[in-house]
């Protein structure tokens, strides 16, 4: 049996730092409320979710098709250094 902290943000437990558990695997939640964090922690925590979902849905998609490397590498020299 392992102990992990977790936020709740009104939809779903958030755990708080790395939890080494496998994706898909079901659990049993038992909990003691230890302290209810500010608004502002929590919209945080909604938000850092949401983002992470929209990172995750992103890296479903195809990769850039080979022509789109040759078309950039036509138009812009990467072998020219930068005058600064």
């Amino acid at each position: 049996m392992s102990t992990v902290k977790a936020c709740y943000d009104g939809s779903a437990f958030v755990p708080v730092g790395y939890v080494d558990i496998p994706k898909g695997t079901i659990v049993n939640i038992s909990f003691l409320q230890e302290e209810t964090i500010n608004s502002m922690i929590a919209e945080k925590l909604v938000a850092f979710r949401q983002l992470t979902n929209e990172i995750h849905e992103i890296n479903k998609s195809e990769p850039l098709a080979q022509e789109f490397d040759e078309i950039i590498t036509a138009r812009v020299d990467f072998t020219r250094g930068f005058d600064l």
